[in-house]
């Protein structure tokens, strides 16, 4: 979907209780161990976000929709979730340089 759409740097991150936390950056993707069962997501989503002080990571299964046209990236949980899953750490394998990174449109 996000290949597709052509998703652009500086698209607007919002959660489905309708908080804009950030702006994507770019994407990551495990190179090895997925597991989403264990919270090994494949692929996650960078974006800077001042409500969480910097860097976050949101797991692509978690990409409801995007808006090209807008330029709006919809997830599909909330702040909330966001809080509790702390995807405002860097996951050890982006930390590692165990990944590939993919650049935005």
């Amino acid at each position: 979907m996000l290949r597709d759409n052509k998703l652009r740097q500086g698209a607007a991150v919002w959660t489905s209780d309708g908080h804009n936390i950030g702006d994507a950056i770019r994407l990551y993707h495990r190179q090895k161990d997925i597991d989403p069962g264990l919270k090994l997501y494949g692929s996650y989503l960078a974006l800077l976000s001042i409500q969480f002080g910097g860097a976050t990571y949101i797991p692509t299964d978690f990409i409801h929709s995007y808006d090209p046209a807008d330029n709006k990236l919809f997830l599909s949980v909330t702040f909330e979730d966001i809080v509790t899953e702390t995807w405002n750490r860097t996951p050890t394998f982006i930390a590692h340089g165990q990944t590939t990174t993919e650049a935005l449109a």
